[in-house]
């Protein structure tokens, strides 16, 4: 399954928004480059990824990064709009159809 960032970013960009990325109260990125953006938001713990539009601010959702904690990874909408009430959806359905598979052993291999 994809993680929840990565697949925020690829939705958005699907959409035709412009991606900014906010780590710790600093723009790191502002593009339209999945790398690029996945690449600023993993650079740091906690931040922000917003969707754009030409001087506009469409959505934003925060991200904090835990490795201690179960899910290691949470992303919430930061005001609730159309737009995220949509990425929620497409999100939800992506992890019903790839859910984590919570029995792995390595002995399956």
């Amino acid at each position: 399954m994809i993680p929840a960032h990565q697949h925020l970013i690829k939705w958005g960009l699907r959409q035709g928004y412009t991606i900014e990325v906010e780590c710790e109260g600093y723009t790191d990125y502002v593009g339209t480059n999945f790398y690029d953006a996945v690449e600023a938001v993993e650079a740091c713990d906690i931040g922000m990824v917003y969707f754009t539009k030409p001087s506009e601010y469409i959505a934003g959702f925060s991200y904090i990064f835990d490795y201690d904690q179960e899910p290691d990874e949470i992303v919430s909408d930061w005001g609730i709009n159309e737009v995220s009430i949509a990425w929620d959806v497409d999100y939800t359905a992506h992890c019903k159809k790839y859910p984590i598979n919570k029995h792995f052993s390595r002995s399956n291999n």
